[in-house]
């Protein structure tokens, strides 16, 4: 069976052909690897302080101004009123908050204290009325910023 050298080794042995002290090589792939480990995460927190950011932005703004269910027939559908997390995420910050709040309905002490019979049966059909808003404030946010497909 044969093996493939990693990224590292392949480099190791580019290096040796330069320099001939294997300590000073090994530094030298240790210290990339380092700048490596630095640049992703500082990608990441960027990328986390930019979208949660946006998405907090939004929570504490968004009085008045979310899309709503009337009736199983009837949608009052809103774009988000700040582009912020869709341009960043290709997503509406709206579809974010309907899934936490699914998620919380979920919750097992929300089905404990609840005196709703079905409980499980008007989840679904909740989950079904939030995937209907769902797509339709989608269709309205990618018509409104031309997109053409999702961003992620």
């Amino acid at each position: 069976m044969e093996y493939a050298l990693t990224k590292d080794e392949n480099i190791f042995g580019i290096l040796r052909l330069f320099i001939n002290e294997p300590s000073i090589c090994k530094k030298i792939i240790k210290y990339k690897k380092y700048l490596e480990k630095k640049d992703s995460l500082d990608y990441h927190f960027k990328r986390w302080e930019d979208i949660a950011g946006a998405h907090y932005i939004l929570h504490d703004t968004h009085q008045g101004k979310f899309s709503s269910i009337s009736s199983p027939d009837n949608y009052i559908v809103k774009i988000d009123h700040k582009p912020i997390f869709f341009n960043l995420t290709g997503i509406s910050y709206q579809v974010v908050e309907l899934i936490h709040e699914l998620i919380k309905l979920k919750n097992k002490d929300s089905i404990r204290n609840t005196f709703v019979e079905d409980y499980k049966e008007w989840l679904n059909y909740d989950d079904k009325l939030y995937s209907k808003l769902s797509k339709k404030i989608m269709f309205l946010m990618k018509k409104k910023f031309n997109l053409k497909k999702n961003l992620i």
